[in-house]
């Protein structure tokens, strides 16, 4: 185990909690968990599950300190242009960690809401930025117009040379329409695995050098992501707390019909994290074919809720609302800040004295978990020793496996997104990508 995270599943059994997962079954289903470890370690020693060795890539981070340190000294602004597993990632560090530095400006663009990004381009100083673009593939669709304008912006105002200056290509090492034009135009460029696909990709340059721009801790985000990993190289899931997670969220998805996964960190500093879960989670599991190419349509739905906010918004429906639903709490022992009530209280407020609002949050957290389980609603508690660079890599690592693993006992292709290419092809169709007018429906068709 490792003491950047601790796993409490006290609440997430039955007969402690009455709609929870039998003990019984949890026991019997301890072979299928080792089965899934050994074959995520297959992939992983075939060198398939590049994700599993981004701890200690140290030759990529030595590369985004290069590519940083030839940026133009006038460069303090960094936009980063990207979608999903593009941004996802960085935006959960930048949320977590906080601006650090007080000389660089980091900005995520990743949507394609033209609203937004024309508001970008008119209040930025294209002398003082850059932007990082970041597609696996160079073909998202939603990426490549955002770098177009931006590259039409750079050389409008600064030209040729101030353009490739400018703009930083993060994509495959050796193939791609955006690594083919990197090379053409002569932009700097950074790797993306090409075993690591886009949801597992945070710990790579992807997350790492837009941190590195804000003078985050990236050594200790990695040095956690290493330690957990550590803890996860245990075939027996009492001993690796990412298999047993796995296993819960299978179990209570399974046996207990609770499809429904939720992640609720008591954290503010923590919410982007949620976020990030539900892509890897949702885009990993939610598959329509098995291994054997059966058809399936299996997956259990992640949600992301924020502790105390939600709890006067999704608490009602957790608590009361259909028993499909598994909660995975997230608690910080030490929030780095305490926020002591003050003695002189009106007097409805008494109770308040002597205390603070960290303890507050804590109480909120047990007593939410705490009322699910009366209620028979099963949870689970991941607990941090504070939000720092190591434990934000550990949770990285850990959900990131936990989700291999989970693949492995649905017995499921946990990389790829079949679904989601669809939608890209009729989309290309529609914005005229040759070779794609067939994908577009016919309904379609009329309108445009």
């Amino acid at each position: 185990m490792t003491d950047l995270l601790t796993l409490n599943s006290e609440l997430a059994f039955s007969p402690q909690v009455q709609g929870g997962i039998a003990e019984q079954d949890y026991e019997n289903a301890l072979g299928q968990a080792r089965a899934a470890f050994e074959a995520v370690q297959k992939r992983v020693a075939s060198d398939e599950l590049g994700f599993w060795n981004l701890p200690q890539a140290d030759d990529d981070l030595s590369q985004e300190k290069a590519v940083l340190g030839q940026l133009p000294a006038t460069v303090d602004h960094l936009v980063v242009l990207g979608i999903g597993g593009s941004s996802l990632g960085g935006r959960t560090i930048q949320r977590a960690l906080g601006q650090k530095s007080t000389k660089h400006q980091l900005t995520f663009v990743d949507n394609i809401d033209p609203h937004q990004f024309e508001k970008l381009l008119e209040n930025i100083d294209p002398f003082r930025t850059a932007f990082n673009v970041i597609s696996k593939s160079g073909g998202t669709i939603e990426t490549a117009s955002q770098f177009v304008i931006a590259r039409d912006f750079l050389k409008r105002h600064l030209g040729e040379e101030g353009y490739r200056e400018r703009m930083i290509a993060t994509t495959d090492p050796s193939q791609g329409a955006l690594r083919a034009l990197a090379a053409d135009e002569g932009l700097k460029t950074l790797p993306i695995p090409s075993n690591v696909g886009g949801r597992f990709s945070v710990l790579s340059a992807v997350g790492t050098f837009p941190a590195l721009f804000n003078d985050v801790d990236v050594t200790g985000i990695l040095k956690g992501a290493a330690q957990m990993r550590d803890a996860c190289s245990d075939a027996d899931p009492e001993n690796n707390p990412a298999l047993k997670s796995a296993l819960l969220h299978y179990l209570a998805d399974t046996q207990c019909h609770r499809n429904i996964q939720v992640l609720m960190p008591y954290s503010s500093r923590l919410w982007e994290l949620a976020l990030w879960f539900v892509q890897l989670w949702g885009e990993s599991l939610g598959k329509k074919t098995n291994d054997q190419g059966e058809q399936v349509e299996l997956g259990p739905t992640p949600v992301p809720a924020l502790g105390s906010t939600d709890q006067h918004s999704q608490l009602q429906l957790f608590m009361e609302g259909p028993q499909d639903k598994f909660v995975n709490f997230i608690e910080v022992a030490d929030h780095q800040a305490e926020c002591v009530f003050p003695d002189d209280l009106p007097p409805a407020y008494e109770y308040l004295r002597g205390s603070s609002m960290a303890r507050l949050m804590k109480a909120e957290s047990q007593g939410t978990a705490w009322a699910l389980a009366n209620a028979g609603r099963p949870s689970m508690c991941l607990t941090i020793p504070q939000v720092t660079a190591e434990t934000l890599g550990a949770l990285f690592f850990f959900f990131e496996a936990q989700t291999a693993f989970a693949g492995a006992l649905y017995g499921i292709n946990a990389f790829d997104q079949p679904g989601v290419e669809a939608g890209k092809h009729i989309a290309y169709g529609l914005m005229g990508r040759e070779g794609f007018e067939d994908a577009v429906p016919a309904a379609l068709r009329k309108d445009n």
